[in-house]
């Protein structure tokens, strides 16, 4: 057989030219792809305190007396926008809206403040207001902050609802009374919660009603996307007086005339669809920040019409301008000889130092310890540990002396990471590399707060290079340093290294043996 000769019966594919398939570029809603840009620029601040005409006087007054001179952008944008809005319940569904912006960008003033404002001119205690927050620290947080502008100036009960400290039976006294008229009537006009302990009294307690709820706060709005995890959701929609279609129209708004005006606040909003689908928003309005960085311009599309890329929302993982971001190249074993000699070399103080595990956490306090009080040449260092097997009670002690300059090191798990705010952290470490772009902008998000200079710190091995290039290019990350740290430079420490792990050894021996 000749095989010189191609034969007429087979197609040569060699003769065809295949190209590599277009990447299809999502196409984003309107809301998304054109939001309302909001400034970060926390140092030139243009809108004077008194400056919010639809502010009520007591609540400029107690912003005074926080020591308040102007308005962060996001409020300044976002208080009156609410406010105006709300003055329209009565006749018309309300937009629902959107902010992503970065950590301490004021984001929580900027519903405490339209919510009040709002309410405060009810005559009767009724349940208007839920603030739904990812963890009992961030409520505790966050009902410190409505209690504080309440506080003898307005006729307003907020409520607490948690679990630790009090029972469903104990906080539904506080909640709701019964009147043989009336039936179950409210105590209280605004409730912040955790969704678990929202979910119990939904199910549990008689009399607990959702119908007259005027704002739907979800605070960390990216943590309640995940379909899956949030079943919750379902149970909150279905309890809202109207939790239909969200599209209105002539029969739904005369079947429901007000609906439940819904504020999800996130530094990391997720663009997925069917996530934001699921949390039913009405007309959603988009609020975002922008850094504009040297050499770069906001993305516009090829018609020349300056309009943004419609595959992706300006602003999705700002950060502070403020915020100075470094990475330390080391292998794993030398991280903790490295973390001492950025400590003593660079004399951080109100450092908080994220790692994996509460065990890791455990080790790694025991060892700094343990490494300061051999280091005779230099003062100790104060370290402490926050983790889930820390107390509420110790927790909020090593918080406290942390912000009064009494800690120097808090090394903690992700129990911090998301909208805790710590005051004058001035460097957070990331001991281990975050395998995804919203951890790591949630832990640098500490620092760097409120118009504050801070630093962030990633230590990474060889093996995670690559992780932390992918994470740092998903979040759009370009101005990342290299800080240089040479094995010559914990030389000096090595021996003491040495001793601090034997002692340490030694002392878990003993403690085992008593046992």
């Amino acid at each position: 057989m000749d095989t010189t000769t191609p034969s007429s019966e087979f197609t040569l594919i060699d003769t065809h030219g295949f190209k590599k398939n277009k990447k299809v570029k999502r196409v984003l809603p309107d809301w998304l792809a054109k939001p309302t840009v909001v400034s970060v620029d926390l140092k030139h601040l243009e809108v004077p305190i008194d400056g919010i005409p639809e502010l009520d006087p007591a609540l400029v007054q107690k912003l005074k007396n926080k020591g308040c001179t102007h308005f962060f952008p996001v409020q300044n944008q976002l208080v009156p926008w609410i406010i105006k809005t709300q003055k329209h319940w009565d006749y018309r569904w309300l937009r629902d809206v959107c902010i992503s912006a970065p950590t301490g960008s004021g984001k929580t003033l900027s519903y405490v403040l339209p919510i009040i404002q709002t309410l405060k001119s009810f005559s009767r205690h009724q349940l208007r207001a839920l603030i739904v927050l990812p963890t009992k620290d961030l409520a505790v947080q966050v009902f410190k902050v409505f209690l504080y502008y309440i506080k003898n100036a307005f006729d307003l009960r907020v409520l607490l609802l948690e679990s630790k400290n009090m029972t469903l039976e104990k906080e539904k006294e506080r909640m709701l009374q019964y009147d043989s008229s009336l039936g179950w009537t409210d105590l209280v006009d605004i409730i912040v919660t955790t969704p678990g302990r929202l979910v119990d009294h939904l199910y549990y307690t008689e009399g607990f009603s959702l119908k007259n709820l005027r704002f739907l706060v979800l605070d960390e709005a990216d943590s309640f996307t995940n379909i899956l995890q949030n079943e919750w959701l379902h149970k909150v929609n279905d309890s809202l007086a109207y939790s239909g279609p969200t599209i209105c129209t002539l029969n739904t708004l005369n079947e429901s005339p007000q609906r439940t005006q819904r504020l999800l606040f996130s530094a990391t909003l997720t663009q997925d669809p069917e996530k934001l689908k699921f949390l039913k928003l009405f007309e959603p309005k988009l609020f975002t920040s922008i850094i504009k960085r040297k050499n770069t311009q906001l993305p516009t599309d090829t018609t020349g019409t300056d309009e943004p890329v419609r595959g992706d929302f300006v602003g999705k993982y700002t950060t502070p301008k403020e915020l100075k971001e470094y990475m330390v190249l080391c292998p794993e074993e030398n991280k903790p000889l490295t973390l001492y000699y950025l400590i003593r070399s660079k004399g951080l103080k109100r450092v908080i130092c994220f790692v994996k595990s509460k065990i890791e956490v455990h080790r790694l306090t025991r060892l700094l310890c343990k490494l300061s009080e051999f280091d005779t040449d230099n003062s100790p260092i104060r370290v402490n540990e926050i983790s889930s097997d820390v107390s509420q009670k110790n927790h909020s002690g090593y918080i406290k002396q942390f912000s009064d300059g009494k800690i120097d090191v808090l090394i903690c798990t992700d129990s911090l990471a998301r909208g805790i705010d710590i005051e004058r952290i001035s460097c957070v470490i990331l001991y281990n590399v975050p395998k995804y772009p919203k951890n790591y902008i949630h832990r640098i998000g500490r620092t760097a707060r409120a118009g504050h200079k801070g630093k962030a710190i990633t230590f990474v091995t060889p093996e995670h290079k690559e992780l932390f290039e992918n994470v740092l290019n998903s979040a759009g990350k370009t101005s990342v340093k290299n800080m240089k740290v040479d094995i010559s430079d914990l030389e000096q420490y090595e021996q003491m290294y040495i001793d601090a792990l034997k002692a340490i050894k030694t002392e878990s021996t003993t403690s085992r043996e008593s046992a």
